[in-house]
């Protein structure tokens, strides 16, 4: 598929022109079929239901602080039958695990403060 044919059917997903892809389809246009190429075999995975992946790239994008792909991923999960109840879960769940992980990161201080000097 060409790179024009690729970028309109990633604006018929989107509800919208997929703009980082624009752009890069103008410095390097070969980088656009791979894109789709690798979003068509993450999707035809077997084993997680495609509402599932749209749920968790929701979470990811969230979870790492991209405000543009979460509201893109959240668009295209909409526009798949993704409900607003589920979205919004993924993005407790996302905030929920993110939160934890502070523990994680600071068990080392804690213990240096427990254990005193």
């Amino acid at each position: 598929m060409e790179t024009e044919a690729i970028l309109r059917r990633m604006e018929e997903m989107i509800g919208e022109k997929p703009l980082p892809q624009l752009l890069m389809s103008k410095v390097i246009p070969e980088w656009i079929p791979r894109q789709m190429d690798e979003r068509q075999f993450v999707m035809q995975l077997p084993n997680i239901p495609e509402k599932y992946k749209h749920l968790i790239m929701i979470a990811v994008a969230a979870a790492v602080g991209s405000k543009m792909c979460t509201e893109v991923f959240t668009k295209i999960a909409k526009r798949r039958g993704v409900t607003e109840r589920e979205i919004g879960e993924a993005i407790l769940v996302a905030r929920f695990a993110l939160a934890s992980t502070i523990f994680a990161t600071v068990t080392p201080a804690l213990e240096w403060l427990v254990g005193g000097d």
